[in-house]
């Protein structure tokens, strides 16, 4: 693994996120990947986007599934979810072949790349996993086992650090400092200290950005930094709308809530 990677997470079947965003990976002559699941799900194109994925090859150094992947397979996973994500469950599951189908399938829930390790939602089973703010941090941090946490889910650009630097140690909410991240800004990662770095959505941002989101991690300098990529939301909420899918997966694209 090269000591600049690129983070992507929760995809969602938006194939024209995702190529922007791989264009501008490879024009930041960034060679490693990492991927946090969710590539389907929600979106018009999951073929496409799984193709993509896979078509990154050796470039792919950890890939961990997310919950729309275990929607597809698992009855439990698929009832928690809104009626919204349930019904684009449905017609993803039909669009997906066999072999696309085999692959998500045989995706790890985590992945653990020496000081990173890399989950969906939360290192804590059973916990909030949806980490928003300290309090979910707080407990999280408990499974953090390496020095960097890498996760996705919320569809926000997040980090939490904590000085607790011990392997699954406990912080006290007051030990734990939440950071939104915004494009360009380099954020330190100080030695001694225990970070969940979350890279926001490729495709669905939920920050009040519409543009694609993806994290650039360099192990060497010890920075975390956000892209924003700009892509055709309007060819993207097209292909939703002839697909037959919801509304609100077509209308929240262009306001990234």
């Amino acid at each position: 693994m090269q000591t600049r990677l690129a983070i992507i997470s929760d995809v969602h079947g938006n194939a024209e996120a995702l190529t922007a965003v791989l264009e501008d990976i490879d024009r930041q002559g960034l060679h490693d990947v990492a991927c946090l699941g969710d590539t389907v799900g929600y979106g018009a194109s999951p073929s496409d986007c799984v193709s993509m994925i896979a078509a990154l090859g050796q470039r792919l150094v950890a890939h961990v599934r997310g919950n729309h992947e275990d929607a597809l397979f698992d009855p439990d996973a698929f009832a928690e979810m809104n009626a919204v994500a349930r019904a684009a469950i449905r017609w993803t599951r039909d669009r997906l072949s066999r072999h696309h189908l085999d692959w998500l399938r045989h995706v790890p829930g985590g992945a653990d790349l020496g000081c990173l390790q890399a989950i969906h939602d939360s290192p804590m089973p059973a916990a909030n996993t949806y980490l928003r703010d300290r309090c979910g941090a707080a407990v999280a941090f408990q499974g953090v086992a390496r020095e960097i946490c890498l996760v996705g889910h919320t569809h926000v650009p997040l980090v939490f650090r904590t000085s607790v630097g011990t392997p699954d140690a406990a912080p006290k909410f007051e030990e734990i400092v939440a950071e939104l991240l915004h494009e360009d800004e380099a954020i330190p990662l100080e030695s001694g200290h225990r970070f969940i770095l979350n890279p926001g959505s490729v495709g669905q941002p939920r920050d009040a950005d519409c543009r694609a989101s993806y994290g650039v991690l360099d192990l060497e300098r010890r920075t975390f930094t956000i892209r924003r990529i700009e892509y055709d939301i309007a060819s993207a909420q097209r292909a939703v709308e002839a697909a037959g899918l919801p509304e609100r997966i077509s209308s929240r694209l262009a306001v990234g809530a």
